[in-house]
């Protein structure tokens, strides 16, 4: 007899709490609402158990070790795992029972079943974010491959799967956040080389400004990736021992090789490579400073949906026509312009040097005799009376 999934995720979450705990209302959707009276028939069907006092008492701090053993007259000092030795050797099971904490273990039934279902465990362990489905899909494709199954596997082919749906469903801010869980995945298996390649693609997808159903955010909007996550990549990348310009050709390298094809993205790999350094090195991302750089979007393209902001409008340049244009273009397309040329003047007519005539030389005017101006008192007085007779 085997038990169902839900169960399974039942036992592992219940094994080595106390008999007491209980689960979180935030968690009743994957456990289900009677988890609590769930554990207590899996105790009666033998898949878990309450713990023995010996199994337990070394969670008592040292402090109340050292007390219990004083107070049946025995040696109180030393490390912690002296302590707990002494007090399973000398004093008996009876009397620390009621004092040490009571935790559910799974028996070897159940730690089986939990073993044969690892990647449900996984799953529910981390919050991947994976339903029953997609793990058993998972399971069967590489079944049929005759691949490993193991459930570092199966959740390696559940993460391509969904990211594919995602591709193709235009969920470019799912895949973020699914590229996030991936880079967990891989640091949680000490893979860091993995994790940051994943973590390369989610600050990709941030910058390009591509959000679910295909829509893309005004570049006012665009919400760099966050702090606590370029914290992460740094010390990856410390780990692993890179400079500014490994990191950068790694970058390229991961978004040639792994990176889906986006329908839009404001920057190139090579500008966003410089943008990671940067906020690598403490900067933050500036809109303005970048907006020389950045692809201008098409209202009207049908690969992507934008919305233009009054923003935008005011930034249009002579290479990115306004939509009015464009509507009436389509409709009366505009006249060309007229070329305006000066007033045509018709030269002389050209006449042969031979036929020329020469003008003819005008006579020169009699020269003006010059008046005599008379001389003496009586030639004044003569040339007076002279001017009164005319």
């Amino acid at each position: 007899m085997s038990l169902s999934i839900r169960d399974i995720l039942i036992l592992d979450y219940f094994n080595g709490k106390p008999v007491h705990a209980a689960v979180p209302k935030y968690q009743q959707d994957l456990y289900g609402a009677d988890a609590d009276e769930r554990i207590r028939e899996l105790c009666e069907e033998g898949w878990v158990r309450h713990s023995r006092p010996q199994e337990t008492v070394n969670m008592l701090p040292d402090k109340a070790l050292e007390k219990f053993l004083i107070a049946h007259g025995l040696d109180g000092s030393g490390s912690h795992s002296d302590l707990v030795r002494r007090v399973i050797r000398e004093i008996p099971e009876t009397e620390y029972a009621h004092a040490v904490p009571k935790v559910y273990v799974a028996t070897a039934d159940g730690n089986l079943e939990i073993a044969h279902h690892m990647a449900y465990v996984l799953n529910a362990r981390c919050n991947y974010g994976f339903s029953e489905g997609e793990i058993g899909e998972a399971q069967r494709t590489l079944t049929a491959k005759r691949a490993p199954c193991t459930a570092s596997d199966i959740l390696k082919c559940a993460f391509q799967q969904k990211s594919a749906l995602f591709v193709m469903a235009g969920e470019w801010t799912k895949l973020r956040n699914l590229y996030f869980r991936i880079s967990n995945f891989h640091l949680r298996a000490r893979s860091n080389e993995d994790s940051l390649s994943f973590l390369y693609l989610v600050f990709f997808l941030d910058m390009s400004g591509m959000e679910n159903r295909n829509m893309l955010v005004q570049y006012d909007k665009l919400f760099p990736t966050q702090k606590g996550i370029i914290i992460l990549m740094n010390q990856l990348r410390t780990e692993l021992g890179l400079s500014d310009r490994a990191v950068k050709s790694a970058f390229l390298t991961t978004i040639a090789r792994m990176a889906p094809r986006l329908p839009f993205s404001y920057f190139s790999p090579q500008v966003m490579g410089d943008i990671l350094i940067e906020r690598l090195n403490g900067i933050e991302f500036s809109h303005v400073k970048y907006l020389p750089y950045r692809n201008p979007p098409d209202p009207t393209s049908t690969a992507y949906r934008y919305v233009a902001g009054p923003r935008d409008d005011t930034e249009k340049t002579d290479s990115q026509p306004s939509a009015s244009f464009l509507i009436q273009r389509k409709v009366t397309p505009p006249v060309p312009p007229v070329l305006r040329l000066p007033t045509f003047t018709a030269p002389p007519p050209f006449h042969p040097p031979e036929t020329v005539k020469k003008p003819e030389p005008k006579p020169a005017p009699p020269p003006v005799k010059a008046e005599k101006k008379p001389s003496g008192l009586l030639g004044k007085l003569h040339h007076i009376l002279k001017k009164k007779d005319r």
